[in-house]
């Protein structure tokens, strides 16, 4: 199969190699937090606390939205600060709006095009300051949120600036200076346990990367070598973090992208309902006609259903309703989107767990005539639980 940015198989038969890498991975991660941004999460647990501001999460939690702070500050707040004037508003109002409103979304999608380009993504670039002051993080935030690809990353932020507030600027510089060491340990570490999985990230950007300029998924598709790592180790952060609440779920369900289609979209006969696109058995072969089947065939909580979700879609539907079983669900997506989909998830109180794409292909976004695309399903099994007899769909 063509690599086109990343691919989690590696030349091997599965992605159960990366699994392993990312797990340990993972786990050295928090182990090297403890003595760096650990103290700074329980001081913040504090200060949630006493302000009553929220229900305690997991240090796992913390931990990844210090580590997302430091890469996309490095990566991004040089381009943000040169941008002094901008509709910021508007833009991260047209990025939910394209989520909302389907029919008009190719429309929208254009018009954030030309003004990501105009307005946001210029291309001067600020001096980087690695240790920020609490205006800068301010203006930086509006700018993720403005981008419609950082919103649930910012939100996170803001609540980060309030706590550091608080603090005296020796603090301050004593807290930046903590993140911006992890964010470089993390840098050096992050290609040694994952760079294996990202090898043509690099070649992609430099030969495609212009042409995506005037392009609304400019962003989400020239990403960093350093994002893709930051993804990958934050989709099995946030699976420990979440898992608890999954647990409880008392019905499942899968989401799949529509690349993972056998069909082209307008040959497919998937039938539309509220929460995305049904498959309806018109090909033995499709990936999701497999995981349909066999989501049926098992019973119990161990049962899900399958929905084909749209890029961009309202993720609010799937929020707990009242007097319902509470459904926890299992969303698939390649590396670039998958964790603001997660935390999106998690604003939505939604109990969930992620499974990653092997590799990416969709038509719209990566190939010019699209890769139907996979996931590991040893992975999936793992995600939604304790699994019976039936025999899953062969890798």
């Amino acid at each position: 199969m063509e690599t086109i940015t990343y691919s989690l198989k590696d030349e091997q038969s599965n992605s159960e190699n990366y699994y392993k890498s990312v797990k340990e991975f993972a786990d050295i991660i928090v182990e090297h937090s403890q003595n760096t941004l650990t103290p700074l999460i329980h001081d913040y647990i504090n200060y949630l606390k006493t302000y009553k501001l929220e229900e305690i999460r997991t240090v796992e939690e913390y931990i990844l939205e210090l580590l997302s702070f430091g890469v996309l500050w490095r990566i991004y707040a040089g381009k943000a600060l040169c941008v002094k004037i901008a509709p910021f508003i508007t833009m991260a109002r047209m990025a939910e709006w394209r989520k909302k409103h389907q029919r008009v979304k190719p429309l929208i999608d254009f018009s954030r095009g030309i003004l990501l380009t105009v307005f946001l993504l210029k291309d001067k670039k600020h001096k980087q300051p690695a240790i920020p002051d609490l205006d800068q993080i301010d203006h930086v935030c509006k700018w993720f949120e403005a981008t419609g690809e950082f919103r649930e990353q910012a939100l996170r932020f803001i609540r980060w600036r309030a706590y550091w507030g608080t603090k005296s600027l020796k603090e301050l510089y004593d807290i930046f200076y903590e993140i911006e060491k992890f964010t470089n340990w993390f840098n050096d570490a992050s290609v040694k346990a994952l760079g294996k999985y990202t090898t043509n990230v690099d070649t992609f950007l430099k030969s495609m990367a212009k042409n995506y300029r005037w392009r609304e998924d400019r962003v989400s598709c020239t990403r960093s070598r350093l994002e893709y790592h930051l993804n990958m180790a934050g989709a099995e952060l946030m699976n420990r973090a979440f898992r608890p609440e999954f647990n409880e779920a008392e019905t499942k369900a899968v989401l799949v992208p529509g690349c993972m289609r056998m069909r082209p979209e307008n040959e497919c006969e998937a039938v539309r309902v509220k929460e995305g696109l049904i498959c309806s058995d018109c090909r033995p072969g499709c990936r999701v006609n497999q995981l349909r089947k066999l989501g049926k065939k098992l019973k119990g909580p161990e049962a899900f259903e399958v929905y084909i979700i749209p890029h961009a879609s309202d993720l609010s539907l799937w929020s707990p309703k009242p007097g319902k079983p509470v459904r926890g669900v299992v969303a698939s997506a390649c590396v670039t989107t998958l964790v603001e989909g997660g935390w999106e998830l998690k604003r939505y109180n939604v109990p969930a767990q992620c499974v990653l794409l092997d590799y990416c292909g969709c038509k719209k976004h990566w190939h010019e005539e699209g890769l139907v695309t996979e996931f590991n399903n040893h992975e999936l099994k793992r995600r939604v639980g304790r699994w019976s007899s039936v025999k899953a769909p062969p890798p």
